[in-house]
């Protein structure tokens, strides 16, 4: 065969080739181009589980493609902070929402949302420690047997319609149930609740002298610095355990008083690790600090391995 016949077949050869890679590229990349576009799309309708399943094929047909790859790591995260938000882990999903928001050249909705989100989360947790200080109040007003102050106090978060959000589900749950309790209760004729109403006075006057003269030497003589009669007695009569009837030493740890905030990141650690808060009084949570110290633990160790 003629030499040029030979270079005519090659000419072809090479013609056919590299129209059928040139095909071949371009449906790869109008195949890439319209998964990322669909991902895009689904961001922005917030629904991430589609959006990272088009991450995933725009991958598949450009496996080193950075942008597609930051993408689907910023929304995996994403779904991942807004899954904890649902549970309530705000720790969790405050470091997932930050690397959303720090992604170097990262999708700017999700940075965006990511930045709001954390502001709403701020906000979320001062509101939710709010409420951990106010049902700490309250639970000790019934360990104090002081049930009616105890739900006034509460009332501080019934009162409050935010508190209703899912954010706060288990803090108002122990609360409707420290209510409950406190009504029970106060239907069963308990109440250390300091009388200032008209009624209690007059059925004080009516006790006989003798009487007063006696009940008045035994609150005197059983007085606990700081409380009134009637809280004195309360804390007398009290079965368990609480600041009052308790020694020094059981309240301090390395000397120093254990204060209302330690008590309650201990009781954020309790809940942490899916212990019940709500189950313990503040001298539990007292007493469960001075004995993991004295074990060489860390809290938290010790109430996953003693309280569970």
């Amino acid at each position: 065969m003629k030499k040029w016949v030979w270079t005519i077949i090659a000419v072809v050869v090479i013609a056919v080739a590299g129209g059928y890679a040139y095909a071949n590229h371009r449906m790869t990349q109008q195949t890439y181009t319209a998964a990322m576009t669909a991902a895009k799309n689904a961001v922005q309708d917030k629904n991430y589980s589609v959006a990272e399943a088009a991450f995933q094929e725009a991958l598949r047909h450009k496996s080193n493609d950075a942008t597609a790859q930051r993408y689907l790591t910023q929304t995996q995260d994403f779904a991942s902070a807004e899954s904890a938000m649902g549970d309530s882990d705000f720790d969790s999903a405050k470091s997932d929402y930050t690397k959303v928001k720090t992604t170097a050249d990262g999708y700017s909705i999700l940075t965006q949302r990511a930045t709001k989100a954390l502001k709403q989360l701020k906000t979320i947790q001062l509101k939710e420690d709010m409420y951990q200080q106010i049902y700490d109040q309250a639970m000790t007003e019934y360990n104090g047997q002081s049930y009616t102050q105890s739900n006034a106090t509460l009332d501080r978060i019934f009162k409050d319609s935010d508190a209703k959000q899912s954010y706060y589900t288990d803090i108002y749950n122990q609360a409707v149930d420290l209510r409950s309790a406190n009504n029970k209760a106060i239907k069963g004729g308990g109440d250390g609740t300091p009388a200032d109403d008209s009624s209690s006075s007059t059925s004080a006057t009516t006790t006989s002298s003798s009487s007063d003269t006696t009940t008045s030497d035994s609150s005197t003589s059983s007085t606990v610095a700081g409380l009134t009669d009637s809280e004195s007695a309360a804390a007398k009569n009290y079965k368990g355990s609480n600041e009052y009837t308790v020694p020094k030493s059981r309240t301090q740890l390395n000397g120093k008083t254990i204060t209302a905030a330690q008590i309650t990141a201990a009781r954020k650690t309790l809940k942490a690790a899916g212990i019940q808060p709500g189950s313990f009084s503040d001298q539990d949570i007292r007493d469960g600090l001075i004995a993991a110290q004295k074990a060489g633990t860390s809290f938290k160790t010790y109430a996953e391995k003693n309280y569970k």
